[in-house]
């Protein structure tokens, strides 16, 4: 009787395989120049650690676009005729990877066994020509057409070293231009030690040395100017302003710079420009993910050997190590801006300048960053960008916040303090301050709000019915409260501020908003506000202090009604903008002319 379960070998399609990796693995024809480049560069590491020879090495391209053929040479370690049936006629088995695990070392740069597979992308036929450092008495010839089939043979004595020649797709002819290399190569391998060559030419074209492969001892004016040029290669767009390298002591094994971006931003700008390298060779320069997201005003190029590439290398895995230099970089930059304050305070005002409303955002956003700097970023008040110390000293100890954008009366009482009001309406000012509230434990008021409101202009009691009515009866309107209070400067007669308690509770009260928010929100919202018993939306505060206001009802009813109407006149007119009240700027010019007259016509008779 046949057993019902029985385990067997999985087969595999081969043209299926071939076709999903050489055609949907990678996303550019320019990466079979990286891949079969990187091979080259790892033979040479590879005969540089087996053979322990310090001999010059070096990777050279030949274009022949008559033939449409390309070839690149190494003189590295070759392989033998196993190792070619092995690593190079075998899928997903790569020499690099072996080397990495029996050596511990991290200078070869393949892992996957897969880069080879680039070569059919491109060609319609291949052919391979090697000598091994192992067996130099012997030379092979691996030739095959798409991978699918492969023949090895004999052939002549060569040097050691290897020699890949491609028969080029006529769609990939422009693999065959020496430019379109040079600057596939400046693109990936510009910071790859081995020298890689173009045709006959005697200078490598991946001639740039990273800062930190500078080994000589350098002053640090040298390189500081060499960092500086540097980040300019890799910054197209914007011109770098402040520059931090990352020290080389880091314990994440990185190597790189970060630079702020020299062109203006805002809340919502990102900018953010990374390059990342894996053992010199390119992998991405769109994984912003690795710089924090308030840093929409920053670049970088990194390079580390722990990074791990998917497949295509196109990308990075986002493994334990890509977190942990994620969150390295964040703290190293926040760091690297509060320490620039200190050690460059000319570049920091240039800093601020241009992203001084970023950084507000950066730093409500990010602990180590509003750590680093809360004391020395600046939120924007009525008399100019300010730091919190500064306005704590201007302030009297506290910080006054103007939640809206209109011009009011509050702009003469703190005016006439000597007293900045934080735009709060502004990007970031009003979370920036209430995060230093919390962290330093300071007094924080914002105008309209019942309780600073009460704070600010103290609330007074009025023994006296017949006083309080008469007063109502001169200020109160179907639009604005009154309210009795004793403020400083008391030379000021009233105030009209806007009640901002009171038009979020008229909003959510509104028709026009029950149909846009769901029935279980609104009721949340006006929970919130029910207490609010209020629904005028701006509010005349006197100031019983006031010796006007203490005369005004110890006249005659019609001169009352004239002065009550002039000190509110007087002080729309002070305000830069009528915002306030429904009446035009002209109403209330004649209203206070009207008045105005009226006295002194009783005057004159």
């Amino acid at each position: 009787m046949m057993s019902l379960t029985s385990i067997q070998n999985t087969d595999v399609n081969l043209d299926g395989l071939l076709e999903v990796l050489g055609q949907n693995l990678y996303s550019d024809s320019d990466v079979a120049i990286r891949e079969l480049i990187q091979n080259a560069a790892d033979a040479c590491q590879r005969h540089r650690i087996e053979a322990s020879e310090g001999r010059d090495y070096k990777i050279r391209l030949r274009c022949d676009p008559s033939a449409n053929k390309l070839i690149i040479e190494d003189n590295g370690s070759g392989l033998t005729y196993d190792e070619i049936k092995q690593f190079l006629a075998t899928i997903g088995s790569g020499y690099s990877r072996l080397l990495r695990h029996e050596t511990g070392t991290e200078d070869v740069v393949g892992y996957f066994g897969l880069g080879f597979l680039t070569a059919y992308i491109v060609a319609s036929k291949v052919q391979v020509s090697t000598s091994s450092y192992q067996t130099p008495h012997e030379a092979w010839n691996f030739t095959s057409s798409k991978g699918k089939t492969y023949a090895i043979s004999p052939a002549d004595p060569r040097s050691r070293g290897t020699t890949v020649t491609l028969w080029l797709e006529k769609e990939y002819q422009n693999l065959t231009n020496s430019f379109f290399l040079r600057s596939v190569i400046q693109k990936y391998c510009c910071l790859l030690t081995t020298p890689i060559f173009i045709d006959e030419d005697v200078e490598n074209t991946n001639n740039l040395q990273a800062p930190w492969q500078i080994e000589t001892e350098v002053s640090p004016l040298r390189r500081s100017k060499l960092n500086v040029e540097f980040a300019t290669l890799f910054e197209t767009s914007f011109e770098p302003i402040a520059i931090f390298p990352i020290p080389k002591d880091n314990p994440h094994a990185l190597n790189g710079l970060l630079w702020v971006q020299g062109g203006s931003t805002y809340a919502s700008t990102d900018n953010r420009n990374l390059s990342v390298f894996t053992r010199n060779m390119f992998i991405t320069n769109s994984d912003k993910e690795l710089l924090p997201r308030w840093a929409g005003f920053t670049g970088g190029i990194i390079e580390s050997s722990k990074f791990k590439p998917t497949a295509s290398r196109e990308t990075l895995q986002k493994n334990a190590y890509y977190k942990d230099v994620q969150k390295y970089l964040k703290d190293f930059l926040a760091n690297s801006l509060g320490a620039l304050v200190k050690e460059e305070p000319s570049t920091w005002r240039r800093v601020l300048s241009r992203h001084g409303q970023a950084l507000l955002g950066a730093a409500i956003s990010d602990d180590a960053l509003f750590l680093a700097s809360n004391k020395l970023l600046k939120v924007p008040t009525t008399d100019g960008d300010m730091t919190v110390p500064e306005l704590l000293k201007r302030g009297d100890g506290k910080i006054y916040i103007k939640p809206s954008n209109k011009s009011g009366h509050e702009e003469v009482l703190f005016r006439a303090r000597g007293n900045p009001l934080v735009k709060g309406f502004l990007y970031g000012a009003t979370n920036f301050c209430r995060k230093y509230q919390d962290w330093h434990g300071i007094s924080l008021y914002t105008l309209g709000t019942e309780g600073s409101q009460s704070t600010i202009l103290k609330p007074r009691d009025l023994t006296q019915k017949a006083e309080k009515d008469r007063y109502l009866a001169l200020f109160e309107t179907p639009k604005y409260a009154v309210s009795f209070t004793s403020f400083e400067p008391e030379h000021i007669p009233l105030l009209v501020m806007e009640n901002f308690d009171a038009i979020v509770k008229n909003s959510i009260e509104s028709d026009e908003i029950d149909k846009r928010i769901s029935t279980a929100a609104l009721s949340l919202a006006r929970l919130t506000t029910a207490q609010d018993t209020n629904k005028k939306e701006a509010t005349i505060y006197l100031n019983l202090d006031n010796s006007i206001i203490q005369e005004l009802l110890k006249l005659p009813d019609n001169d009352q009604v004239n002065i009550s109407n002039m000190l509110r006149s007087m002080l729309e007119i002070l305000c830069s903008e009528n915002t306030n009240t429904d009446e035009s700027l002209e109403t209330v010019f004649a209203t206070f002319n009207s008045a105005l007259i009226s006295i002194m016509q009783k005057i004159r008779t």
